[in-house]
């Protein structure tokens, strides 16, 4: 009974949790913020420096996810490859990144009405 309680134990361990949408915020605010801000602006320090993109610009926002998902694996440009976050981690902080655009459009409509 013990050797079977283990081996459960081991496949829990080995079995990948599931990403949430919390997740995708924590990992941006890690990975990503201090380039881009917390905004996605990239109006940051380090962002002028390196030309950070504003990743809620119009240019930004037609990206598929999958041009996204490659672009944060393999960087681009003076942005550093992300590969050592896994698929799920990626695929969670999209959503997150389209928010930043969204909140962006939601304040530029406030400001025009």
């Amino acid at each position: 009974m013990a050797g079977a309680v283990s081996i459960l134990a081991l496949a829990t361990l080995a079995t990948p949790r599931s990403v949430s949408a919390q997740d995708g915020q924590k990992l941006y605010e890690q990975n990503c913020a201090k380039c881009h801000g917390p905004d996605g602006s990239g109006n940051t320090q380090i962002g002028k420096a390196v030309g950070a993109k504003d990743l809620r610009a119009p240019e930004a926002l037609k990206l598929t996810d999958a041009q996204v998902a490659t672009q944060i694996e393999q960087g681009k440009g003076n942005m550093p490859p992300f590969s050592n976050l896994g698929k799920a981690q990626i695929d969670a902080v999209i959503p997150y990144l389209r928010s930043l655009g969204k909140k962006q459009a939601a304040s530029n409509s406030k400001k025009t009405q």
